[in-house]
């Protein structure tokens, strides 16, 4: 049962969103109503970032518990409905939602105030602001990569704040050029994923591609620190490893300082090279990574 204050955030107009029946071709569809309940807040998403978890739910690789399964794993809006315990958080605000395991791309999303973060900033669009929060990373994981020997592989934005720190502070940087996003951009020496020395002090990992789940944690050494996108760690069961001798660490995102100095740095080469795409164009023909700009369904 809903309490009065819920109800008055109760809405039953039709929205839309992109979704997957459990998994394979996204498709448009409709939903009646939202209601912003306990520690929730209401937003109405301008753009939703496609990630490398996206793209293992296009293409079965990851298969959801539940139908519909909504897609993007990074979301920017406005707020427009405020449930009880959300405290700060004001309608209107522009707020970043981390639905990581999914459920952005809406026209209307409820996201717990514990995975949203009010974002205010002038200076920058809705646009960049999404961006911005994409590339958050929290510094205490960027920090693992200096003064260390790193591979970086995979092919979505999250890579990308751990290579501008990596090739700054580490002794080294790797890459796997034909599995990582923009090898012009992520400059490592490069190797091969047969590679048969255990070389690596940290691996960062952004991929859904089998092959590379399966042989980057053999590339590492004993003690060795493996950075996953949290989306995709129920991949690694297709690894082999001793789980004993690496500590595996999921990407945390919501620093958004952090997002911005990245962002200053590649603002204009990620902007010119990630497509932003109506629904209708994405799910027609998806491509990752990408941006859907949601304010046209």
């Amino acid at each position: 049962m809903l309490c009065k204050r819920h109800e008055e955030h109760r809405s039953t107009a039709l929205y839309y969103r992109i979704a997957v029946n459990f998994c394979n071709t996204p498709l448009i569809q409709g939903f009646r109503g939202f209601v912003a309940r306990l520690g929730e807040v209401a937003v109405q998403v301008s753009y939703a970032y496609m990630s490398v978890a996206d793209e293992a739910y296009a293409k079965c690789l990851l298969v959801a518990k539940d139908s519909p399964h909504v897609m993007g794993t990074v979301a920017i809006g406005k707020v427009i409905a405020v449930g009880v315990g959300a405290n700060g958080f004001r309608e209107g605000d522009r707020v970043a939602a981390f639905t990581i395991t999914g459920g952005g791309a809406q026209s209307i999303l409820t996201v717990g105030a514990d995975n949203a973060i009010a974002y205010n900033a002038r200076e920058y669009d809705y646009l960049d602001s999404l961006i911005i929060a994409v590339l958050s990373i929290r510094r205490e994981l960027l920090e693992l990569v200096k003064g260390a020997n790193v591979l970086v592989v995979g092919k979505d934005l999250s890579i990308i704040p751990f290579t501008y720190v990596a090739q700054q502070h580490s002794l080294k940087v790797f890459t796997i050029p034909k599995y990582t996003l923009w090898p012009d951009v992520v400059k490592g020496e490069h190797i091969s994923v047969y590679e048969d020395r255990r070389l690596f002090d940290v691996a960062v990992m952004a991929s859904c591609d089998p092959l590379i789940v399966s042989l980057v944690p053999r590339l590492v050494r004993d003690g060795a620190t493996l950075i996953v996108h949290p989306a995709t760690r129920s991949l690694l069961r297709l690894a082999y490893f001793n789980v004993q001798s690496i500590t595996v660490k999921l990407m945390q995102f919501g620093d958004m300082a952090s997002g911005e100095a990245v962002y200053s740095r590649f603002k204009d080469l990620i902007k010119s090279r990630i497509p932003v795409l109506k629904p209708q164009d994405f799910a027609s023909k998806p491509v990752f990574p990408a941006i859907t700009d949601l304010q046209s369904l």
